[in-house]
């Protein structure tokens, strides 16, 4: 039985849209991470698109669940297919290619009675800790070599900045982010929650015996990078840690590390200083 403890969605800006989202219904339990907008100009939505498309989909997942149950690829075929409905009826205009096309990372569990099912797409991530147990067990997130190379073209992008210049004012940088933007969804590059149904059949899936009680948390990669980009504890601490004392702690440490330790975001290559940060706790026994 899937039990939540404690969700949080911490804004990376408090003056700007939380582009994150997250829900849970009977036994699932999601995360999603809109990919921040790098389109030509307004597209969909009253925010971002990346804001749209993380809200809709999550108010689709919790629409929908208990129809699919255990069929995670089947509840997430019919949310992509709506929401590339939706993006026809609700454009404002016809986007100028891929790289405007809005898309989130996601990680979504359904507890059966003796396992657990994964979905996961991109850099959102799921950590189980059994009961009794030293080692965590990670899903969801891993640094491929694609992503080390595109932390590397990061520290490159923002070492160039002139002084003061914003990320996403860069000629250079906007042009890194959307020719990666035009490969997702594509063979040549990566997989994504999207207004593409063919993500799908290439969505990360796991089923996960389950042999005891076991405490859980899922993430987006602003709530994570304490573990995953800036290394300071590892999975399992994370877990118990957020178990011991809340989720909100744990973002604190990733905000004093944003602010006070990398503000010039130099130390850890990233666009933006501070990242939407999003978990949730859950226990099933």
């Amino acid at each position: 039985m899937l039990r939540i403890l404690e969700t949080l969605t911490d804004p990376g800006n408090p003056d700007k849209a939380n582009e994150d989202a997250f829900g849970y219904e009977g036994a699932h339990a999601w995360v999603i991470d809109g990919a921040t907008d790098v389109a030509d100009g307004p597209l969909i939505g009253a925010e971002t698109g990346a804001h749209w498309l993380a809200h809709q989909a999550s108010a689709l997942f919790g629409a929908n669940a208990a129809r699919y149950g255990a069929d995670l690829h089947g509840l997430v075929r019919f949310t992509i297919e709506t929401l590339a409905h939706r993006f026809e009826q609700e454009r404002l205009r016809p986007p100028n290619g891929r790289h405007e096309w809005p898309s989130a990372a996601m990680a979504m569990i359904h507890a059966g009675e003796d396992k657990l099912a994964c979905a996961n797409f991109a850099d959102c991530g799921l950590i189980l800790l059994d009961d009794e147990s030293d080692e965590a067990r990670v899903f969801g997130v891993k640094h491929t070599s694609r992503e080390a190379r595109a932390m590397s073209r990061t520290a490159e992008l923002i070492a160039a900045l002139a002084p003061g210049e914003r990320p996403f004012d860069n000629a250079a940088i906007m042009a890194y982010l959307r020719d990666s933007r035009r490969r997702q969804n594509t063979e040549e590059g990566y997989w994504i929650l999207g207004i593409d149904p063919e993500a799908t059949a290439h969505m990360r899936y796991w089923e996960i015996p389950l042999a005891r009680p076991v405490t859980g948390l899922l993430f987006s990669d602003g709530f994570g990078s304490l573990v995953f980009d800036y290394h300071r504890i590892d999975p399992a601490t994370l877990v118990r840690r957020a178990a011991l004392g809340g989720l909100r702690s744990i973002v604190a440490e990733v905000r004093h590390v944003e602010a006070m330790e990398d503000p010039d975001c130099l130390s850890y290559p990233r666009f933006k200083r501070h990242d939407d940060a999003t978990a949730v706790l859950f226990r099933i026994e």
